[in-house]
Parts: structure tokens; sequence; C-alpha cells
């Protein structure tokens, strides 16, 4: 890695005295390290000359997911703001991944006898506190200095697992050292073999359980945004240490079912595809031995105008039958959207702006409290709706 554009720093975060009241109804499952631990233990941070990105660790007042985007708009950085918040075009299915939940509605079933809700869940062998994850997405440097190892901690301070994106401010060492909670690692596949090679091996070296292989990411999107803002992401890359432009992608502009295998053979680790949208796609994932999928348009960050993730799920699922471990992105800003994806065949569902908004506003506190919201919305939707675990939660509670 090249050190004279990194300067690492050793941040303590002060113990804070928890003094808010809990999430909604939820109590999260213990965390794998108590939270004073945690909030004492030494966090990788990177500090870059020009860029400021926020230094708070707190935990945040959070009425619903949406409000965070415009708190955090105040503290991000105006490029790398854009960056998180835009997507590709006109950003049509940016909005439509939300619009789209608003067209699904709930039946509850009454008088279950049921009293509370238990979202225990496990994926792949990595049993988590709810059916909610923290999702891929690069640069978590532009929100907070400590970067995808605040990304690390919040999440497993709430229980849950964290898909590692390659195109990471630290190091995959750095993250998978940050917290010991689960973690799958992302990867878009390098156009050089070799290299592809040295960083599965190095995935599977520090404890990562599953391979994310993006599919839908072989060229840049149109991302206007970012081109009105002259943005250049200002942060080192931790796993691509060579200099790069908006025009200089080291990744396979080809892929194909062969570099699926690589990774297999490779690794010996379970593979998820992420950026699958249609039953076709997910019958060969399944036919090539892939042990998930990823229903996912990448947030509308890259091709526009394709449908909204959740209503391409119900046929994607019918298409597998149960076959193979389904998740879920895109517009997932409720604890009713999280109910209807698992309504219509999700096994867990995964957010991305939401958690970069709450690790900009507080750091892995701010993280921990957005994930803990969203479970404590989740609980409140299944004790409504009348649904005790996870299991219970089918297409008869939907009115579609």
């Amino acid at each position: 890695m090249d050190q004279k554009r990194r300067d690492f720093l050793t941040a303590t975060a002060a113990a804070a005295t928890f003094s808010a009241a809990g999430p909604l109804l939820a109590q999260p499952m213990p965390p794998s390290i108590p939270e004073a631990a945690a909030a004492q233990a030494p966090t990788p941070s990177v500090s870059v000359p020009g860029y400021a990105a926020s230094t708070e660790i707190k935990k945040i007042e959070i009425f619903n997911l949406r409000e965070l985007e415009g708190l955090a708009e105040k503290v991000i950085p105006p490029g790398g703001f854009g960056y998180i918040s835009s997507a590709a075009g006109d950003e049509w299915t940016k909005r439509e991944n939300e619009a789209a939940y608003k067209r699904l509605t709930i039946t509850p079933r009454y008088l279950s006898g049921y009293k509370d809700a238990n979202m225990t869940t496990t994926l792949l062998g990595a049993k988590i506190a709810m059916p909610i994850i923290t999702s891929v997405m690069g640069g978590h440097g532009m929100a907070h200095v400590t970067a995808e190892a605040g990304t690390a901690k919040g999440t497993d301070a709430a229980g849950t697992l964290f898909e590692v994106p390659s195109q990471s401010t630290l190091t995959l060492e750095e993250i998978a050292k940050a917290s010991p909670g689960p973690k799958w690692f992302q990867i878009y596949f390098p156009d050089d073999p070799g290299v592809a090679k040295e960083l599965l091996q190095r995935a599977k070296a520090a404890g990562y359980l599953a391979i994310v292989l993006t599919i839908d990411g072989v060229i840049n999107g149109n991302r206007e945004t970012d081109r009105r803002n002259h943005f250049v992401n200002p942060l080192p890359q931790g796993n691509f240490p060579e200099p790069r432009t908006r025009n200089t992608r080291p990744f396979k502009p080809n892929l194909g079912w062969e570099d699926v295998a690589f990774i297999q053979q490779v690794t010996g680790l379970p593979v998820i595809l992420k950026g699958v949208l249609s039953p076709e796609l997910a019958v060969m994932a399944v036919d090539h031995g892939c042990a998930g999928i990823q229903v996912s348009n990448h947030g509308g960050r890259n091709l526009d105008d394709t449908p909204a993730s959740i209503t391409v799920l119900p046929r994607i699922a019918d298409a597998v039958g149960g076959r193979i471990t389904i998740l879920i992105d895109g517009g997932i800003r409720r604890g009713q959207d999280v109910f209807k994806a698992l309504a219509l065949g999700a096994n867990a569902v995964a957010i991305a702006r939401p958690v970069m908004y709450g690790l900009g506003l507080g750091g892995w506190m701010g993280v921990q409290t957005v994930l803990d919201h969203l479970k404590g919305e989740l609980e409140i939707t299944m004790r409504l709706a009348g649904a005790k675990s996870l299991g219970e939660i089918t297409r008869h509670y939907l009115n579609a």
C-alpha cells in the first residue's frame, strides 16, 4: 500500500453513556463485543489533506431513515455526499426502488395469540440478530475517518453481518480486525487473474466467510452528479493501491461463469452473485453451484431504467424454489419494507446508504443505531401483522 497517501491514526473513542431510549421495541442480540469495550478499542482511521470527513462517534437520534440523508448532507463534504447519495442518469431507478415498496400493502393477521417476535436468522452458517445486513458500498472514508472499520464495528455491535467492499478505504485485513463479527468479502473481479487470486486468498486468510461477486459493474455508470461536482475520489484504495482515474478500471470487462468457477476453486468459500434481476440468471446461479444471489440494481447507480428490485423478487424466488439463499437491496427504508421483502421470498435484506449516513453522523455508534432502528421497526411490523417468527412471513400477509 502507498504509505505516502495514507496517514493511519489510532483513535480512541470515549465510552459514552447511552441515555437515549432503546430502538423502538427491539432488544438487540448481545453484541460480540460489549459496547464499552468497542468504544475504547483502537480503530484504524484515515486522514486525507483537503478532505474533512466526519470524526464524531455518538449515538444518533432517528425518527425514520429517510431523514438521515438531509442530516448527513450537513456533515459529509459535498463531493463525497454526492457520490454516496446520487445514482445514474435521471435517477429514476433509485426513486423507484423506494416507491415500489409503497405499492405493496400488508394484510395483518390479528388475534394470533403471540406476544413477541423472533428476528434471529442464519445466513450461510452465520447466526445474526436480524434479517438485515450491511450491504456493499465503496469509500466509507468519505463519510467518516474510521471508514470501513467504523462500519464493521457498528454492524457487529448490532449483531449482524457486513458485506465488505473490495473498493474500500482500508485494507480488507484492517477491516477484518476491526470487529469479530461475521463478514463477507465483495469483489469486483480484477482483469489480471493473478491479482484476483491474491485478493481472494487474502480474503480467505483474513477470515471472510463468503465471497460476493458484483456482476453489474463491468463499466462505469452515467453518474451526472459526480461529473457536475468534478468529483475525484480523494481517498486511498485499500485493496487496489495503484492511482486510478474515473476512466481507468482494473476490472474484468467481460465477466463469465468461468470467473465464478475461479472464485469457487481458489477459495472453496460460498459465492453470492450480486446484481441478479431475472429468474433465468437466478436459475443459472443455482446450476453453477452458487450459494446465494443478491437481487439488486446497484441502488440505481449504474444502469438507470432497470426495474425496482422488489418488483422482480417474486418471480426469482419462485424460479429458485428455496434452493439458494436470496438477499435483496435497494430502497429499503422501513421495517415494513423488510417485512414485504421477506414475504416475497428474500431470506434477508441489505442496506447501504442509510448505514453510510449513520456512519457520517455518528461513526460506529451511528451505524449501530441505524441497524437497531430498522430492526425495531421490523419488530413492530411483525407484532402488529401477527407473525411470531421470520419463517411465518409469507405472501399471505400481502395484499398483492
